[in-house]
Protein backbone atom coordinates (compact mmCIF):
# COMPACT_ATOMS: atom_id res chain seq x y z
CA UNK A 1 0.00 0.00 0.00
CA UNK A 2 1.34 3.16 -1.11
CA UNK A 3 2.27 5.95 1.56
CA UNK A 4 1.31 8.80 2.12
CA UNK A 5 3.32 12.05 1.56
CA UNK A 6 4.70 13.28 4.57
CA UNK A 7 4.41 16.80 5.03
CA UNK A 8 7.16 18.65 7.17
CA UNK A 9 6.96 22.50 8.29
CA UNK A 10 8.39 25.22 10.49
CA UNK A 11 6.17 27.79 12.53
CA UNK A 12 6.87 30.91 14.13
CA UNK A 13 4.41 33.61 15.85
CA UNK A 14 7.57 36.10 15.72
CA UNK A 15 7.33 39.17 13.07
CA UNK A 16 11.55 38.80 12.97
CA UNK A 17 11.27 35.23 12.19
CA UNK A 18 8.85 35.33 9.84
CA UNK A 19 10.01 38.22 7.76
CA UNK A 20 13.38 36.52 7.72
CA UNK A 21 11.22 33.44 6.02
CA UNK A 22 9.16 35.85 3.90
CA UNK A 23 12.26 37.63 1.58
CA UNK A 24 13.37 33.37 1.26
CA UNK A 25 10.22 32.38 -0.25
CA UNK A 26 10.44 31.20 -4.19
CA UNK A 27 8.60 32.15 -7.11
CA UNK A 28 5.46 30.23 -6.89
CA UNK A 29 3.91 29.92 -3.59
CA UNK A 30 0.94 27.99 -2.42
CA UNK A 31 -0.80 29.74 0.57
CA UNK A 32 -3.69 29.67 2.91
CA UNK A 33 -5.85 30.67 6.19
CA UNK A 34 -7.05 29.39 9.17
CA UNK A 35 -9.25 31.49 10.76
CA UNK A 36 -11.57 30.99 14.35
CA UNK A 37 -14.57 33.07 15.72
CA UNK A 38 -13.10 35.87 17.88
CA UNK A 39 -15.26 35.39 20.84
CA UNK A 40 -13.89 33.94 23.84
CA UNK A 41 -16.08 31.36 25.56
CA UNK A 42 -16.68 33.36 28.37
CA UNK A 43 -18.29 36.08 26.37
CA UNK A 44 -20.21 33.48 24.48
CA UNK A 45 -21.35 32.47 28.26
CA UNK A 46 -22.21 35.94 29.16
CA UNK A 47 -23.78 36.85 26.01
CA UNK A 48 -26.72 33.19 26.84
CA UNK A 49 -27.09 34.80 30.15
CA UNK A 50 -28.50 38.01 28.58
CA UNK A 51 -30.53 36.35 26.58
CA UNK A 52 -32.16 34.62 29.38
CA UNK A 53 -34.21 38.51 30.56
CA UNK A 54 -36.79 38.33 28.94
CA UNK A 55 -37.58 42.19 28.92
CA UNK A 56 -34.38 42.14 26.22
CA UNK A 57 -35.42 44.38 23.58
CA UNK A 58 -35.44 42.11 20.10
CA UNK A 59 -33.31 43.77 17.93
CA UNK A 60 -30.40 43.20 20.73
CA UNK A 61 -31.43 40.07 21.45
CA UNK A 62 -31.05 39.15 17.20
CA UNK A 63 -27.18 40.80 17.91
CA UNK A 64 -26.51 38.47 20.85
CA UNK A 65 -27.70 35.41 18.82
CA UNK A 66 -25.78 36.26 15.45
CA UNK A 67 -23.07 36.51 17.94
CA UNK A 68 -23.09 33.29 19.66
CA UNK A 69 -24.12 31.81 16.56
CA UNK A 70 -21.14 32.91 14.85
CA UNK A 71 -18.53 30.39 12.87
CA UNK A 72 -15.41 30.94 11.45
CA UNK A 73 -17.24 30.59 8.01
CA UNK A 74 -19.27 33.41 9.26
CA UNK A 75 -19.00 37.36 7.86
CA UNK A 76 -15.23 38.70 9.00
CA UNK A 77 -16.50 40.62 11.28
CA UNK A 78 -16.81 37.56 13.48
CA UNK A 79 -13.52 36.50 12.50
CA UNK A 80 -10.05 36.29 13.66
CA UNK A 81 -7.33 34.50 11.20
CA UNK A 82 -5.14 32.13 13.05
CA UNK A 83 -2.65 30.87 10.73
CA UNK A 84 -1.21 31.58 7.56
CA UNK A 85 0.48 28.76 5.90
CA UNK A 86 2.66 28.48 2.98
CA UNK A 87 3.31 25.83 1.05
CA UNK A 88 7.06 26.34 -0.67
CA UNK A 89 7.20 22.47 -2.33
CA UNK A 90 4.78 19.63 -2.53
CA UNK A 91 6.36 18.27 1.20
CA UNK A 92 7.64 21.35 3.08
CA UNK A 93 5.16 24.60 4.37
CA UNK A 94 5.99 27.75 6.85
CA UNK A 95 2.99 28.16 9.33
CA UNK A 96 2.32 32.04 10.39
CA UNK A 97 0.72 31.82 13.94
CA UNK A 98 -0.95 35.09 13.80
CA UNK A 99 -1.35 35.55 17.30
CA UNK A 100 -0.07 39.35 17.59
CA UNK A 101 -0.87 42.47 15.63
CA UNK A 102 2.64 42.84 14.50
CA UNK A 103 2.83 39.02 12.19
CA UNK A 104 -0.24 39.46 11.72
CA UNK A 105 0.07 43.04 9.81
CA UNK A 106 3.18 41.95 8.28
CA UNK A 107 2.08 38.39 6.73
CA UNK A 108 -1.00 40.87 5.29
CA UNK A 109 0.93 43.01 3.86
CA UNK A 110 3.26 41.06 2.31
CA UNK A 111 0.20 39.44 0.47
CA UNK A 112 -1.12 42.65 -0.77
CA UNK A 113 1.40 43.97 -1.73
CA UNK A 114 4.59 40.93 -3.03
CA UNK A 115 4.58 40.10 -6.79
CA UNK A 116 5.30 36.45 -6.21
CA UNK A 117 2.60 34.34 -7.89
CA UNK A 118 0.05 33.55 -4.93
CA UNK A 119 -1.60 29.91 -5.64
CA UNK A 120 -4.64 29.54 -3.51
CA UNK A 121 -7.49 26.28 -3.32
CA UNK A 122 -10.73 28.23 -3.41
CA UNK A 123 -9.46 31.79 -3.03
CA UNK A 124 -12.89 33.02 -2.00
CA UNK A 125 -13.07 32.45 1.32
CA UNK A 126 -9.57 33.80 2.08
CA UNK A 127 -9.51 36.88 -0.68
CA UNK A 128 -12.84 37.98 1.65
CA UNK A 129 -10.16 37.83 4.68
CA UNK A 130 -7.29 39.73 2.72
CA UNK A 131 -10.34 42.57 1.82
CA UNK A 132 -12.06 42.62 5.19
CA UNK A 133 -8.70 43.44 7.24
CA UNK A 134 -6.50 45.46 4.24
CA UNK A 135 -8.94 46.59 1.38
CA UNK A 136 -6.92 45.10 -1.18
CA UNK A 137 -6.78 41.60 -2.91
CA UNK A 138 -3.07 40.11 -3.98
CA UNK A 139 -1.57 41.03 -7.14
CA UNK A 140 -0.05 37.83 -8.50
CA UNK A 141 -2.50 34.78 -7.50
CA UNK A 142 -3.99 31.83 -9.50
CA UNK A 143 -6.72 29.25 -7.50
CA UNK A 144 -6.31 26.16 -8.07
CA UNK A 145 -10.19 25.31 -7.52
CA UNK A 146 -11.38 27.30 -10.33
CA UNK A 147 -8.53 25.30 -12.20
CA UNK A 148 -9.60 22.42 -11.43
CA UNK A 149 -12.82 22.79 -12.16
CA UNK A 150 -12.31 24.03 -15.91
CA UNK A 151 -9.97 20.81 -16.19
CA UNK A 152 -12.38 18.40 -14.93
CA UNK A 153 -15.76 20.16 -16.17
CA UNK A 154 -18.80 17.49 -16.12
CA UNK A 155 -22.38 17.77 -16.18
CA UNK A 156 -21.98 15.19 -13.50
CA UNK A 157 -21.53 16.80 -10.05
CA UNK A 158 -19.72 13.96 -8.72
CA UNK A 159 -17.38 13.76 -11.46
CA UNK A 160 -16.46 17.46 -11.22
CA UNK A 161 -15.69 17.67 -7.51
CA UNK A 162 -12.87 20.20 -6.76
CA UNK A 163 -12.45 19.69 -2.69
CA UNK A 164 -8.61 19.58 -1.92
CA UNK A 165 -8.97 16.60 -0.05
CA UNK A 166 -11.02 14.95 -3.01
CA UNK A 167 -8.20 16.38 -4.94
CA UNK A 168 -4.73 15.25 -3.49
CA UNK A 169 -6.50 13.03 -0.51
CA UNK A 170 -4.76 10.07 -2.30
CA UNK A 171 -1.76 11.30 -1.79
CA UNK A 172 -1.71 13.21 1.27
CA UNK A 173 -4.00 10.31 3.64
CA UNK A 174 -7.30 11.72 5.30
CA UNK A 175 -5.78 14.48 7.08
CA UNK A 176 -8.72 16.39 8.17
CA UNK A 177 -9.41 17.19 11.83
CA UNK A 178 -12.35 17.80 13.77
CA UNK A 179 -14.20 21.66 13.44
CA UNK A 180 -13.53 22.01 17.39
CA UNK A 181 -10.09 22.34 17.02
CA UNK A 182 -10.30 25.78 15.14
CA UNK A 183 -10.60 27.89 18.01
CA UNK A 184 -8.49 30.59 19.22
CA UNK A 185 -7.05 28.14 22.50
CA UNK A 186 -5.55 25.60 20.16
CA UNK A 187 -3.69 27.69 17.89
CA UNK A 188 -0.12 26.03 19.01
CA UNK A 189 -1.85 22.33 18.90
CA UNK A 190 0.55 20.47 16.69
CA UNK A 191 -2.95 18.60 15.16
CA UNK A 192 -3.80 22.23 14.00
CA UNK A 193 -0.49 23.12 12.59
CA UNK A 194 0.36 19.72 11.06
CA UNK A 195 -3.47 20.25 9.08
CA UNK A 196 -2.49 23.51 7.79
CA UNK A 197 0.78 23.13 6.90
CA UNK A 198 -0.96 20.24 4.52
CA UNK A 199 -3.49 21.83 3.16
CA UNK A 200 -0.88 24.39 1.65
CA UNK A 201 1.60 20.98 0.12
CA UNK A 202 -1.64 19.48 -1.15
CA UNK A 203 -2.54 22.66 -3.10
CA UNK A 204 1.18 22.59 -4.40
CA UNK A 205 0.42 18.78 -5.41
CA UNK A 206 -2.62 19.99 -6.94
CA UNK A 207 -1.25 23.41 -8.97
CA UNK A 208 1.70 20.94 -9.95
CA UNK A 209 -0.35 18.39 -11.84
CA UNK A 210 -2.92 20.69 -13.11
CA UNK A 211 0.09 22.13 -15.01
CA UNK A 212 1.08 18.95 -15.87
CA UNK A 213 -1.84 18.35 -17.40
CA UNK A 214 -1.91 21.30 -19.22
CA UNK A 215 1.61 21.03 -21.19
CA UNK A 216 0.59 17.24 -22.03
CA UNK A 217 -2.44 17.92 -23.52
CA UNK A 218 -0.93 21.02 -25.49
CA UNK A 219 2.53 18.83 -26.91
CA UNK A 220 -0.36 16.41 -27.71
CA UNK A 221 -1.46 18.97 -29.88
Amino acid sequence: MKQPIKVTYKYTSSAYKANQWLHSLPDVITCDFEAAVKYSKEQIEEWKQQLENENLPKLERKRLESLISATALDHPSHVKITHLQIGISETEAYVFILDNKKITDLVLTFLTTTKKKQVWHNASYDFRLIYYFTGKFPVNYEDTALFAKCVLNHVDTQQAKVGLKQLAGSQYGAWAIAPDNFVLEQMYDEKVLLYAATDACATMWVWNKLNAYIKEQNDCN
